[in-house]
Order: C-alpha cells, then sequence, then structure tokens
C-alpha cells in the first residue's frame, strides 16, 4: 500500500514538474539613440530569461549625406551575439546605390529611402534570429564615417519580440529531485522485499 502510495506521489510530481516548463512571450525595447552619430558602434546588451526565437526590428537613421556604394562608401554591420548578420551600405542622402555586402537569410530590409541630397534618409530592418538563455549582445555599428559636418546615423524603435522557454524555477527542480528520489525508493523497496 505504501509503495503504490509513494509511486503514485512520485509520478504526480513529475507530471507538475513537466506542466511548469512553458513557452513565455518575451519583449524588449532598448532606448533609442538618435545621434547624430559620427561613426563608430551602439551595443544593446538584452537579457531573456530563457533560449528561443525571435525577431529584431529598427530603424537605421541617415543623417545629412550618408552614402551608398559610391565613392565614399559608409558601411553599416550588425552582429547579434558575435555573429555578423548583415553588411552593407545605403544612400540616405549622400548618393550612390544601396550595396549588400553579407545578408544573413534572416534578415530582411524591409525599405530604405533618402530624403534627397544632405537632407538624410531611413532603412528599416526586421532580424529573425535566436535568443540565447541570459545576455544577448546586438551590435550596431557604422565603422568610420566622414564627420558630423558631412553625415551622421542613429538607431530609433528598436524592439526583440520572440518566445522563450521558460527556464526551470527552483522548485521546479525541487519536484523533480523529490520524484526521482521516490521512485528510486519505491524501487528499491521492491527489490528488497524480492
Amino acid at each position: 500500500m505504501l509503495k503504490t502510495f509513494s509511486t503514485m506521489i512520485a509520478a504526480a510530481c513529475l507530471a507538475l514538474t513537466a506542466m511548469t516548463a512553458s513557452a513565455i512571450p518575451f519583449v524588449a525595447t532598448p532606448a533609442d539613440t538618435l545621434g547624430p552619430l559620427n561613426g563608430g558602434s551602439v551595443l544593446e546588451n538584452v537579457v531573456s530569461p530563457g533560449a528561443g526565437s525571435a525577431v529584431l526590428t529598427f530603424d537605421l537613421l541617415g543623417y545629412k549625406s550618408v552614402d551608398g556604394a559610391n565613392g565614399y562608401q559608409d558601411i553599416f554591420r550588425l552582429d547579434i551575439n558575435g555573429s555578423n548578420l548583415f553588411t552593407g551600405s545605403f544612400n540616405m542622402g549622400g548618393g550612390g546605390a544601396t550595396n549588400i555586402i553579407f545578408q544573413d537569410p534572416g534578415v530582411t530590409v524591409v525599405s530604405t529611402v533618402s530624403y534627397g541630397l544632405f537632407r538624410g534618409g531611413l532603412t528599416q530592418f526586421a532580424v529573425n534570429h535566436n535568443l540565447l538563455s541570459g545576455n544577448n549582445s546586438y551590435l550596431f555599428d557604422y565603422g568610420v564615417m566622414q564627420g558630423l559636418h558631412d553625415e551622421g546615423w542613429g538607431l530609433r524603435n528598436i524592439v526583440i519580440r520572440g518566445t522563450v522557454s521558460d527556464v526551470p524555477e527552483a522548485n521546479t527542480v525541487g519536484l523533480l529531485i523529490l520524484s526521482l528520489a521516490m521512485l528510486f525508493w519505491s524501487r528499491k523497496n521492491k527489490l528488497i522485499r524480492s
């Protein structure tokens, strides 16, 4: 009777453990960096409660005369968690053409527009990527530019939206250990009685 009861409790603990692991929605909205920035990088660190998939959307702002592929090409780079997902250039007020050097399959350039010579522009991105449990790094980089008298850049509307697996809490791990111990005890008693 006691053996059956302990087996039922162990099974119930295992069932509770399985139910607590679930997918949860995740949203992060880092602050805008409107600039204008004179080249350089912006690093955003985002902490996720679990691993999963997400979409990063953001507006890349061009001030004055950010060049596409011409004699003064300005190159933008996006790295997520140390991996390069995009490298290329856009005409955002400086002339030239869009030039994609590298584009990961998960990256979509939603739109790019120049407001006219020395009037800036806007490029919008959507980037499918994997979130790590814990810290995730987003590096936006425009390298070396010609100076704020001529051009600059910035970021706005950064949103990271996805679904992550819930990391088991301490009580969930405790239930798992308790249920395994009870199953072991139940089996041990069965072997002793045999």
